[in-house]
């Protein structure tokens, strides 16, 4: 099928449809899109060629749609299988991509990543900056909901939520809450999905209390006028904005959003993601971040409309693993190796060994006669050979793929079957990832990713 001449005439055509009385039903889960300016689609993505065009099923049309070159700048996927695990490791290669994953084995030519967003990776160790051991390690503090049991409703619209299909869900207006045993710093993460346009506050950090008394706590808010997020104090001023943005319901036409929000108590600092899009950082001016380890959701939609909240996670944030990534590699002609405990080792990475407890990494240091075992637990960063100058390897590929995880790919192109995609890297060759390890797909130079230096 020809492309089409206008993208943004198609998202105005789509738009409008969508609008009328349901005459076809919009997919339970849809892939949204961005297009150049202000609009957006929602369907299943079903190609992205070399040339930049998209190909869009979409149930407003009886065939999938060509959208023309370089129209779509990013592709949030969603409705796909679980997200695969976490992993123990990101392996950072020349060229900046990063895939996360837990080491098999290295010999003194090839490192083999198990992953499961697309099993075993064997990666030439000449294209390899880094490895980041331990580093995305994240502690689940909480994953759900799968029930009503552990929230505590509202008596008085206590029977306005209810549990289905995997989602808490609440028509009207309601509270509910819960308590965790929250770190300092953590992750909060959860899809909302809506009928009428939502309006909901999320408190988070949050002692409970009602409307009339001043609490200390964060909280975020998601309505037609946009989102805000707000911190309130239990003494002095009582609410302080922290962040205004400016993304309104009708933006995100699948009727959903996935939400997450990073805080760190400790350095007073918030970090918003919206459907994996960063916003921020956002700084908390007050003297102290609030100490409380509450979540409490507040619906405030009218009585005939509903919300949906599904995905419920809550994870520690390895702030120090994300600081190891920047760290100093030194000698750039020897393999690097740096505890946990900031020892730093330079020589020859010769190989892993298999251990009850974990791989062993046989490091040989320049200025040691015998090589050295060191469990993998206590390795932060491994730095390789530099073979080549990093801007020598620079990415020079169409599109950015965003993996679950924290990784992230530069591919020429990008094909889907079933829960499979089909991806070509510069350095890895031909790849099939799991759909469901695959977060978005962004053109490149949308990005501003560099490869890391030596």
């Amino acid at each position: 099928m020809p492309g089409i001449p206008n993208s943004n005439h198609l998202a105005a055509a789509l738009s409008l449809l969508a609008g009328l009385a349901g005459l076809v039903p919009r997919r339970a889960a849809a892939d949204d899109l961005l297009l150049e300016g202000a609009e957006r689609l929602s369907g299943c993505v079903r190609a992205i060629n070399a040339n930049g065009s998209v190909l869009l099923e979409t149930p407003l049309a009886a065939e999938p749609i060509l959208l023309k070159p370089n129209s779509v700048r990013k592709v949030v996927f969603s409705g796909h299988q679980a997200k695969p695990s976490a992993a123990t490791c990101g392996v950072t290669l020349v060229n900046g991509d990063v895939l996360p994953g837990d080491i098999e084995m290295v010999d003194d030519t090839n490192l083999t990543l198990n992953s499961s967003i697309g099993g075993h990776f064997v990666i030439p160790r000449a294209s390899i900056h880094s490895l980041q051991l331990g580093a995305r390690q994240t502690k689940a503090i909480y994953a759900g909901p799968d029930g009503l049991g552990g929230w505590t409703r509202d008596p008085a619209t206590a029977e306005r939520w209810t549990f289905h299909d995997g989602a808490l869900q609440v028509r009207g207006s309601g509270k509910i809450s819960r308590q965790f045993d929250l770190p300092q710093q953590f992750i909060v993460r959860f899809k909302l999905s809506w009928v009428e346009d939502p309006n909901i506050k999320v408190y988070f950090a949050a002692a409970a209390g009602s409307g009339e008394t001043a609490m200390d706590r964060y909280y975020l808010t998601f309505s037609a006028a946009g989102i805000e997020i707000k911190r309130e104090a239990s003494s002095g001023r009582r609410y302080t904005t922290i962040a205004t943005l400016q993304r309104l319901p009708k933006q995100y036409p699948g009727k959903h959003v996935t939400i997450e929000i990073r805080v760190d108590r400790l350095g007073k600092t918030l970090q918003l993601y919206l459907n994996d899009e960063p916003e921020g950082p956002f700084k908390d001016p007050s003297d102290q971040a609030p100490a409380a380890n509450g979540i409490i959701i507040e619906s405030m939609i009218e009585e005939a409309a509903s919300l949906q909240l599904r995905n419920i996670e809550l994870l520690e944030w390895n702030l120090k693993g994300e600081r190891r990534r920047s760290e100093d590699r030194g000698d750039v002609t020897k393999d690097v190796l740096i505890t946990s405990d900031s020892q730093r080792h330079s020589g020859t990475l010769v190989e892993t060994k298999k251990d009850p407890d974990g791989l062993l990494y046989v490091f040989k240091g320049a200025f040691q006669d015998e090589a050295i075992e060191v469990p993998e637990a206590e390795i932060a960063t491994v730095f390789f050979v530099a073979k080549q100058p990093a801007a020598a390897q620079a990415p020079k590929d169409s599109f950015v793929i965003q993996l679950h995880g924290g990784g992230s790919l530069h591919v020429a192109t990008c094909t889907f079957a079933d829960e499979l995609v089909e991806v070509t890297h510069n350095l890895l060759g031909k790849l099939t990832l799991q759909h469901g390890g695959v977060a978005a797909f962004e053109r490149a130079n949308c990005q501003s990713q560099e490869a890391p230096q030596p």
